[in-house]
């Protein structure tokens, strides 16, 4: 049983994704069994076939073939025609129940039937999106007629609109198990929290939104790792749950430490270039730990204004920008050619203790 064969049933609707990682799971323990009493594998398996999963690769499914860009495309197009509707005929709560009930409907056939993974992502932020808006548009007229103040208004309403978000993608959860659900939840809880302090303490968010978001940050962050914790060879669908919420939480912690490192990089200086480096070394020591390179994705464009700064200190301004472009290049092919070994010199280096067999391993089982 090959991955393409596995992959092929899945689009096809035969399986889901939770019974092929089962199922590869079924077919890993069997080799393992064969080889420790000896017995020859049968046949039918290849010696390319018998290569187990590589947590390097953070392997999740996105595009199964184009039908899925193409699926993918239509539910773009009706969310962008109702989103057209309700500003023009100003009935914004009724064409968010619409998208509501279509976004639930399409994800009935293209995500429980036929498990197409980017139409099911899309349809999965549609139906958040459209219970957000529903109860934010909802809450309008009542906190108007309560004559609170601006921040007060604000905060509530996006604090209803978090707390929708929330349960609806706890909701499709429950109901289509689409991995991107959890960190929707997530961004749902973001934003109840956000809305409270606005509604209820605004200068707290006015004065320390940096130190908040970091904060909120780092508990997404644990979340995530609790998720691939469980899963360190990442074979079921709790690492695909666990790598959105690394793409959540990443920028939620990137942004607020260069900030509060540097003050802001409004007026960079060498100083402060340096600083931007130094962080961005340290993210990716953090990233090769854990084997999650959402952490170096957020901190690029910071990595990028620190290059080109210190090149355009050298150079022409003409030439800065390219040149800090192709620096960039250069250290994300790099890291991407040689990430395992990285990884495999770095992680007998570190005291984790008990904590070293709940991360990735660093190097694949011997072939079967």
């Amino acid at each position: 049983m090959r991955e393409d064969d596995l992959d092929a049933a899945i689009a096809d609707g035969i399986i889901d994704r939770a019974q092929a990682i089962r199922l590869r799971h079924l077919v890993e323990t069997r080799r393992a069994a064969e080889k420790a009493s000896g017995a020859a594998l049968a046949p039918t398996f290849a010696a390319e076939d018998a290569r187990p999963i590589d947590p390097d690769d953070e392997r999740f499914r996105l595009i199964g073939g184009f039908n899925d860009v193409f699926v993918t495309i239509g539910v773009g197009l009706l969310a962008g025609a109702l989103l057209a509707l309700a500003r023009v005929l100003g009935l914004g709560e009724a064409f968010a129940l619409t998208g509501l009930i279509v976004a639930w409907g399409l994800a009935e056939w293209f995500s429980r039937r036929m498990r197409l993974a980017l139409p099911s992502i899309a349809l999965a932020l549609m139906f958040a999106a459209a219970a957000g808006f529903l109860a934010a548009s909802g809450m309008r007229a009542p906190l108007r007629m309560a004559a609170l103040g601006r921040d007060a208004t604000e905060g509530w309403m996006i604090l209803a609109a978090g707390l929708a978000v929330a349960a609806a993608a706890g909701l499709h959860h429950w109901r289509f198990k689409v991995p991107i659900d959890g960190a929707i939840v997530a961004a749902g809880c973001v934003g109840m929290l956000g809305g409270a302090l606005l509604a209820l303490v605004p200068w707290l968010v006015r004065d320390y939104l940096t130190p908040i978001a970091f904060v909120v940050g780092v508990a997404v962050f644990i979340v995530a790792m609790r998720l691939d914790m469980g899963d360190p060879r990442r074979l079921t669908r709790r690492s695909d749950s666990a790598f959105w919420l690394h793409l959540l939480a990443a920028p939620l912690i990137v942004h607020p430490v260069i900030h509060l490192a540097t003050g802001g990089l409004d007026q960079i200086s060498t100083v402060q270039a340096l600083v931007v480096l130094a962080l961005f070394v340290l993210l990716g020591f953090a990233a090769l730990v854990i084997d999650r390179r959402a952490l170096l994705v957020a901190g690029l464009s910071y990595a990028g204004v620190a290059i080109a700064y210190l090149i355009s200190q050298n150079v022409s301004s003409n030439l800065s920008l390219p040149l800090a472009l192709l620096g960039l290049a250069i250290v994300v092919l790099a890291l991407s050619a040689g990430w395992r070994a990285l990884r495999t010199w770095l992680m007998p280096l570190l005291p984790l203790g008990q904590f070293a067999d709940r991360l990735p391993p660093i190097a694949l089982p011997e072939s079967r």
